[in-house]
């Protein structure tokens, strides 16, 4: 039976290179965009120095931010079909077609003004899925700060003090900004 287990935060890009780069340094790890797609390959980013802007948040609302599926390094990542209604099929590359895996959003600034939130979670209670869990949390519990529901990376924290907005969605009132 899966069980979810997540953490949200807010980190800027050095915030999160330090946690990947501590995670990484204990279990090479390679990692695949999540979502629907129109072809089956994939392409699959051997640690985090290959992930695409990392640290800078796209969309400006967490959960359209990119997601990564992580996974230890030589695990065969499994691509779902999902027909279609109107016919034809997508491709999901998401954990429900790989167990031992944890899912990343590292969020980020957004137009150099606001810090956008992110996440890493499982949806998995296998051996291998709890072991990344557990290298994740240990970094986050360690190196970030709890506020409200959020961890906060050192940088972050700094930018939080000097007034700058965090926030899970750029077009969300002020009232569901990160407070104190």
């Amino acid at each position: 039976m899966a069980t979810s287990t997540a953490h949200n935060f807010f980190a800027t890009a050095e915030d999160i290179l330090k946690v990947l780069r501590v995670v990484e340094a204990s279990y090479p790890l390679q990692y695949a965009r999540c979502g629907l797609f129109d072809e089956p390959d994939r392409p699959v980013f051997h640690g985090f120095s290959s992930l695409p802007a990392l640290g800078i948040a796209q969309a400006g609302q967490s959960h359209l931010e990119p997601t990564f599926l992580v996974m230890l390094q030589g695990d065969k990542l499994n691509v779902r079909t999902v027909p279609q209604r109107r016919g034809g099929e997508k491709y999901a590359v998401d954990q429900q077609a790989n167990p031992g895996t944890v899912t990343i959003r590292p969020g980020g600034m957004y137009n150099n003004s606001t810090l956008i939130s992110g996440m890493v979670g499982t949806i998995h209670d296998d051996e291998k899925a709890a072991m990344l869990m557990k290298a994740f949390s240990g970094v986050l519990n360690q190196d970030f700060t709890n506020m409200k529901s959020y961890l906060v990376g050192p940088e972050a924290g700094k930018l939080y003090n000097m007034g700058m907005r965090l926030t899970h969605n750029i077009s969300a009132s002020a009232e569901f900004n990160l407070s104190a």
